[in-house]
């Protein structure tokens, strides 16, 4: 009975939904466009005929299966082929792919955590919560009014700057070496944890950690004992979110020259495309593992 009003209602529902032609209508002329500038082989569209566009398409699918399988045409062939590509330069690229995005976002994510409080517009200012705690010099209320902006535009001023031309330079200074490229990714994510984690706190109740202060404990404890703890779960959504992201920003920084998934796949990019999507497929598996652990651990959190 409850299964049948469920779908009775979801049926109304389906019914009286508002449908916007306006979008169908769209939706149908930029198939119609996308068909045709497949087919076409109008000057605007390129060089290529359309006969052109499907033999390099064809080639192009032909070239992602595996080279055994082409040859003896059986899929029994693949898994050595992706073992021995796996133990050759692919675990070692996985691991230093990981290596840098670990590190980059716990170094992020620790230089972050003490500089929230003094970019909080509740805590960094001369009345924590608006509460007056006293009297204080010109110079000390003027300190506190520019500090959270200071701190405010270091988050911006780091996320600015892609990670990509930070490594660069650093790759100039230091080498080739992993650290540049895990300190080119912990700047970066600096100033975009600083940004998420702080919406955080400007959006977290802050009744009790206000009940706190007013009990006579300062700014830190207050942050470290009620504001902290109650943020942690969101934060860790953001933490697994940009780890997933370093690990994606890792693999391209590797085309810079260290050998990472990105390397690889620049390697293999027009002449051997079947390994490129073994490599591919390698790094998307271990961020689908990552973001399950995530979930995973923020359940038992919470």
């Amino acid at each position: 009975m409850a299964a049948h009003s469920r779908a009775s209602r979801v049926a109304e529902l389906e019914r009286l939904r508002s449908r916007d032609w306006f979008l169908r209508i769209s939706a149908f002329v930029v198939g119609g466009a996308i068909f045709w500038a497949w087919f076409t082989s109008h000057p605007l569209l390129g060089r290529l005929s359309a006969s052109r566009r499907w033999a390099n398409l064809q080639r192009f699918s032909e070239g992602l299966i595996p080279s055994p399988v082409r040859k003896s045409g059986d899929w029994s062939d693949a898994l050595p082929w992706a073992w021995d590509l796996f133990t050759d330069e692919g675990f070692v690229a996985l691991v230093t792919t990981i290596g840098i995005a670990t590190a980059a976002i716990i170094l992020a994510g620790a230089l972050v955590l003490p500089f929230l409080p003094l970019a909080s517009r509740r805590l960094s200012r001369i009345d924590p919560f608006g509460l007056r705690s006293g009297k204080a010099s010109k110079p000390v209320e003027f300190g506190w009014r520019i500090l959270g902006p200071l701190v405010r535009f270091v988050f911006v001023l780091s996320r600015s700057v892609p990670e990509y031309l930070i490594a660069f330079l650093l790759l100039s200074l230091l080498g080739l070496q992993v650290w540049p490229l895990v300190l080119a990714l912990a700047i970066h994510n600096f100033g975009i944890l600083g940004r998420l984690w702080g919406e955080v706190i400007e959006n977290t109740d802050d009744d009790s950690a206000a009940d706190l202060y007013v009990a006579g404990q300062g700014r830190a404890s207050v942050y470290a004992t009620s504001i902290l703890p109650r943020s942690l779960n969101r934060f860790l959504i953001y933490f697994f979110y940009r780890w997933e992201t370093c690990v994606k920003d890792a693999t391209v920084l590797g085309m810079l020259g260290l050998l990472t998934l990105g390397k690889l796949i620049m390697l293999s990019k027009g002449f051997f495309w079947d390994r490129m999507l073994f490599y591919v497929l390698l790094g998307s598996s271990f961020i689908l593992v990552m973001d399950l652990s995530s979930t995973w651990l923020r359940k038992r959190l919470r």
